[in-house]
């Protein structure tokens, strides 16, 4: 949205973006850091910031989905076996719907293109690994298992963790 509350133009948000992201280096990344154009940097330097675009939101949005449902699917909400598999045969399952979701014609593409860097990862035993007390209650929420996404794979970044880093 604008700030007069209309939607924004598509390729405005690039603008949007760049902004946010000159104010995360301004904030985090020493004088010497910010001298060197992105591109140019090392690793570890860019790696002190968030670096976001409007793909990259969309990435997260998919990933995000992609790791809801598949909670949904997860017996720890109560769904047995049946109706796991009735609701895969309702509404698809969860590549699928997050296929539908981005606009991609083929499920293929999604996990192609859009998922690829947790592609190696198999989501479900992330999630099935998340500690539970006696009771079957989570000890670990959602906030825990991104963080723990985050450091175990490339190309994901936790914001929580590079805001404590700087401060």
């Amino acid at each position: 949205m604008t700030e007069q509350g209309l939607p924004m133009a598509p390729d405005r948000w690039n603008g949007v973006f760049r902004g946010a992201n000159l104010r995360c280096e301004e904030v985090l990344l020493t004088g010497e850091e910010r001298k060197i154009e992105r591109r140019f940097r090392l690793a570890e330097v860019r790696g002190k910031t968030p670096y976001a675009t409007p793909h990259s939101a969309r990435h997260s949005m998919a990933l995000y989905t992609l790791i809801l449902l598949n909670e949904l699917f997860e017996s720890r909400y109560g769904l047995s076996k049946q109706d796991r598999r009735d609701f895969a045969q309702l509404f698809g399952d969860p590549w699928w719907l997050v296929k539908t979701v981005l606009g991609h014609s083929d499920v293929e593409t999604t996990k192609r293109h859009y998922l690829a860097p947790v592609s190696h990862l198999q989501l479900e035993s992330i999630l099935a690994a998340a500690e539970t007390t006696d009771e079957g209650k989570d000890v670990e929420d959602l906030d825990d298992i991104f963080s723990r996404l985050a450091r175990e794979t490339v190309g994901i970044q936790d914001i929580d963790a590079l805001l404590g880093a700087a401060g």
